[in-house]
């Protein structure tokens, strides 16, 4: 097509400026318009393929964003899953300081790791940090995933509660205790008082009484 359109145009142009007697003025209009028409029709698709061509690329581009994307996901939960099983292993070597370290450091990376920040309540609840347990199953009952995690949530309340409970009654019990050395004492003296005959104990006090005054 664009080699006619070529040949076409300078047919037309020799027609017009040098050779005028080749084609007659109807004519040349004639083969004027079908020029124009072929200009058009050219342009018009061409118009087409680049708009193909833009959107065969911008697909190109999204599959490869989604792909990146993709790769990213996986990357991150391999590398939560990693630190999911560190942990695991130093809590059950005893090393709480370091499990707690590796949990927060996970929760940084994946603030949404439902089993992240449930081994880290448990972890907190076992040092008898109860508040700071019961604000991270708070946030753990706030996403989406903690959804199949509902039992295991509501058994690491019970369990807070009872240890608080517990807490609570052995302070009571601690405080309303008389201490043990003092019963001794005043059975002693119970028991002194009564050995001492009663004017006996008359005179004692009023020799108490003297002294005092």
């Amino acid at each position: 097509m664009a080699v006619g359109f070529t040949a076409l145009a300078n047919t037309l142009l020799l027609a017009t400026c040098v050779y005028r007697e080749w084609i007659p003025p109807r004519q040349l209009l004639g083969g004027a318009i079908i020029l124009a028409f072929v200009w058009l029709l050219s342009w018009w698709r061409s118009r087409v393929e680049l708009r193909r061509s833009g959107n065969q690329q911008l697909a190109s581009d999204a599959s490869e964003e989604e792909s990146t994307a993709g790769v990213a996901v996986a990357l991150s939960r391999e590398k939560s899953e990693q630190l999911i099983r560190d942990a695991q292993q130093v809590y059950l070597a005893g090393d709480w300081v370091a499990t707690e370290q590796l949990l927060l450091k996970l929760l940084k990376e994946d603030a949404r790791d439902v089993q992240g920040r449930l081994m880290l309540a448990t972890l907190w609840r076992r040092q008898g940090r109860h508040g700071e347990a019961l604000r991270q199953l708070d946030k753990l009952a706030r996403l989406e995933a903690a959804d199949e995690w509902q039992y295991e949530i509501a058994a690491e309340r019970l369990e807070i509660a009872e240890r608080q409970e517990f807490i609570e009654q052995q302070e009571t019990a601690a405080a309303t205790t008389i201490p043990i050395d003092q019963k001794p004492n005043e059975e002693t003296n119970n028991e002194h008082s009564a050995d001492v005959p009663a004017d006996q104990q008359v005179t004692n006090n009023e020799t108490n009484r003297r002294l005092a005054a």
